[in-house]
């Protein structure tokens, strides 16, 4: 009987370290297989800003960080815009892309420029923290403030970008709460034209436009250009402004510092938008986590880039302002203390 108890007892005990055994065999190949997939290259596509643009850097710079992390990896860039990414991305066409925060979110619920909203975008990381709305117009203006222009009702030669752009957004949204359209500056005798960048500051030159605004990086290099050619002057919003503008686009409050362009002798007052990383929803979690973890862990390369790069900290990496985190990203971030 005490033989019969003892065999008994054998076999449990051999059961219990088989059992234990396997269970190691299989956490190890987990662990073996995880770290596998960390390593492994990827094949994906990321759609950007124009050709020769700064955005096209930022773009090529999030690409090269992958490739950094993951040998062999194939990872195009694609010129792209603002406004036209959000909806690429959404609809699955390209999964990655580079937008506004501002833009990104009204694609993700609908708002214009969209008829129509893009549920399945998602965000991932900051790449550039603020680009900032400039109101810039030439020195010779003799009036220091919107506020004042708008008062006198100044027959103002504005230029905007092209309707439904972000910076033409924005610009619409501050005059309407200063209560004024593009209707009263023409009623006024002024003029609204819609053009780029470099034509606006070549037309500034010639003294045929007065004023133009958009959001761009600081320092921005059309407007260090333009100011070689032309005196200019940058005029900061009043905080109730700010604070409207904010509220209704999803952008933030923020200060364009005293000498960030050598004319500027104060600092200004303005809203600011972060340029973000976004993916459409069903790209894999892993995928994402180990993007995520790339740009991350790449900060320093990346501020040999671009200067923008440089502002990119632990601090700001997640503020990807109102579009939902890709489970991925949510992960990486949780991780590192980040998010909560």
């Amino acid at each position: 009987m005490l033989n019969k108890g003892f065999n008994r007892l054998g076999f449990v005990l051999l059961g219990l370290l088989f059992l234990a055994g396997c269970g190691e065999e299989e956490a190890f190949i987990s662990e073996v297989t995880s770290k596998s997939e960390a390593n492994d290259p990827f094949q994906t596509t990321i759609i950007g800003g124009r050709t020769g643009g700064a955005w096209s850097v930022f773009t090529e710079g999030v690409a090269e960080s992958i490739r950094r992390e993951h040998d062999g990896s194939i990872i195009t860039v694609e010129p792209g815009g603002i406004v036209e990414n959000p909806p690429t991305v959404g609809t699955n066409t390209v999964p990655y892309g580079l937008s506004y925060a501002m833009t990104a979110y009204a694609a993700y619920i609908g708002e214009e420029p969209y008829n129509k909203a893009y549920e399945d975008i998602r965000a991932i990381s900051v790449v550039i923290p603020a680009n900032y709305y400039q109101f810039i117009v030439s020195a010779d203006t003799e009036y220091e403030s919107i506020d004042e222009m708008i008062e006198n009702q100044v027959p103002l030669r504005l230029a905007v970008d092209q309707k439904g752009s972000a910076g033409e957004i924005i610009t619409r949204n501050i005059l309407q709460e200063y209560g004024v359209t593009y209707e009263d500056i023409i009623s006024w005798g002024g003029s609204i034209d819609h053009l780029g960048g470099s034509k606006t500051f070549e037309l500034m030159a010639d003294n045929r436009i007065d004023a133009t605004g958009d959001a761009v990086s600081v320092p921005s290099s059309d407007i260090i250009e333009a100011s070689t050619t032309t005196n200019l002057k940058l005029f900061s919003l009043n905080q109730k402004v700010i604070q409207a503008v904010s509220e209704n686009l999803g952008m933030d409050a923020g200060t364009i510092e005293a000498g960030s362009y050598n004319f500027l002798k104060t600092d200004i007052d303005t809203v600011n938008t972060p340029a973000i990383l976004i993916v459409h929803k069903d790209v894999p979690k892993e995928e994402v986590y180990q993007i995520t973890k790339a740009i991350y862990d790449n900060f320093d390369y990346l501020g040999t880039v671009h200067e923008e790069f440089k502002n990119l900290t632990l601090e700001n990496v997640a503020d990807i302002g109102n579009v939902p985190l890709h489970p991925g990203a949510e992960k990486f971030f949780k991780e590192k203390g980040l998010i909560d």
